[in-house]
């Protein structure tokens, strides 16, 4: 029963939970297309095994089960997953299609059945893993221990993140850091740590780059333990689009700059006009509504156009619709002059906790992000991305230094990387290094992963307001 405790569970869940991805697609298209006239029994889907064995094998091969199924441990961003699922969905489709045409007597399927299913599939698929790694993280379950070691500065910051995280799994048993990290998490020497993961089995470590020390610390801890992550301090790293190399007996990386492939960037903007117009399309009778009760509710234009800054810092005007009364503008200026905390707290956010100038139609919009909608048309004219940074107004410019040239290389976003990552709940240099590590990593998989996560951020409102 070894097999299925700690990180073997959560790396057998997921397997299971590609599986039944695969199986539930397969069974409902050819149910609903047998409903439709299609002559055939439901057994004919028996004969789709195949499809499990090379989908099964593309993700083994592509360690998108934690690395290792029984030595589980890989950490990758969701993005990447995301890519490596989806590729691995249209491959096995391929290989099936081709495996059919060579054996067509006798296994006759309907190939916009098969189409259907791998499209449904592709969509199941970082679904169902997103269900069950909540689960998992709910229930305490399929947790993998580790002990962490380096910087304690560095060592604080992955405590924190791994706090609430319900994607790697990851839970600090133990640290080595010459200082206490976090509550909860005792500080040993290293001989103790050793002891501690020799008992309890823990082959995980996390390795907080703390400069002179690196190599002597990662030579004393490699014996020990199956699975090392090092952790550098650098957030501004293109890591996601990085690849490790060894450039003679030096440990290497080669970085790809998506950002000045004319093929994929002209491909994101074709996405972008096409998804726009859909939208637009889809919110014009549900705008009309909302244009009407924000017009009833208070005296004012239905709409606000607020100045931003744009690509290369070209003055653009944002489309939303109005969530404050008329005299917003001025209204702020008397609380900034009347109130030195709410001043203080709006230089260091460009927001208000609770703004009193905010209409009640205007806090629905704001929570349920329907005040973005218009925005749709400042991407079809150019000025704006579907996915990108957040519009910024020139005085928190400053705030964004030397990174500021990063930033507005690219066209802000009506959502992006720092809205599902919390939205408003995330503090400003917070928002800052996660808009700098978009531009870094970007790529259209990492504006598909963004793009389905705003469903969960919008859905429950997360950090919205």
């Amino acid at each position: 029963m070894k097999v299925f405790t700690s990180g073997r569970l959560r790396s057998f869940s997921l397997l299971f939970a590609d599986v039944f991805s695969l199986a539930f697609s397969i069974l409902l298209v050819f149910y609903l297309y047998r409903r439709l006239g299609a002559q055939y029994e439901m057994t004919i889907v028996l004969q789709t095994w195949p499809l499990f064995v090379l989908m099964l094998s593309f993700n083994l091969s592509g360690r998108l089960y934690c690395g290792n199924l029984l030595y589980p441990g890989l950490v990758i961003h969701p993005a990447e997953e995301l890519r490596r699922l989806t590729l691995s969905c249209i491959g096995s489709f391929l290989v099936f299609f081709a495996i059919l045409s060579l054996v067509r007597g006798n296994m006759l399927f309907s190939r916009v059945a098969l189409v259907a299913s791998m499209v449904l599939c592709m969509i199941l698929l970082p679904l169902s893993r997103i269900v069950l790694r909540y689960f998992l993280w709910k229930f305490r379950l399929g947790i993998i221990p580790t002990v962490i070691i380096g910087s304690a500065e560095q060592a604080k910051a992955v405590a924190a993140l791994l706090a609430n995280d319900n994607y790697s799994i990851l839970k600090i048993r133990a640290s080595c850091c010459g200082a206490g990290i976090a509550d909860g998490i005792p500080e040993l020497s290293w001989d103790e740590l050793l002891m501690l993961a020799q008992r309890e089995s823990i082959n995980y470590l996390i390795y907080c780059n703390g400069g002179d020390r690196e190599e002597a610390d990662l030579g004393e801890a490699l014996p020990h333990f199956l699975h090392v992550l090092v952790v550098n301090n650098s957030t501004k790293f293109p890591v996601l689009w990085s690849y490790p190399v060894s450039f003679y007996r030096y440990f290497s990386f080669e970085i790809g700059n998506r950002l000045l492939r004319r093929g994929v960037v002209l491909q994101k903007r074709l996405l972008e006009i096409v998804l726009a117009s859909i939208g637009l399309v889809l919110a014009f009778l549900p705008g009309v509504v909302l244009a009407l009760l924000v017009k009833l509710s208070t005296r004012g234009s239905v709409f606000y156009r607020a100045k931003r800054l744009g690509q290369y810092g070209k003055p653009i005007e944002v489309l939303k619709f109005r969530t404050m009364h008329a005299d917003a503008d001025k209204e702020l200026e008397r609380l900034l002059a009347e109130n030195p905390d709410l001043k203080k707290e709006w230089e260091q956010n460009f927001k208000l906790h609770n703004d009193p100038r905010v209409t009640r139609i205007g806090r629905f919009l704001r929570r349920t992000s329907l005040d973005e909608l218009p925005q749709f048309w400042n991407v079809l004219k150019g000025e704006m991305a579907l996915i990108g940074p957040r519009p910024i107004v020139p005085k928190e410019v400053p705030l964004y230094g030397k990174d500021y040239p990063i930033f507005a290389s690219v066209k802000p976003g009506i959502t992006g990387l720092w809205q599902v990552s919390g939205r408003s709940d995330t503090s400003y240099n917070e928002r800052v290094a996660l808009d700098v590590f978009y531009v870094n990593n970007w790529s259209i998989w990492l504006d598909f992963y963004i793009f389905w996560a705003t469903f969960n951020a919008v859905l429950f409102c997360r950090g919205a307001r």
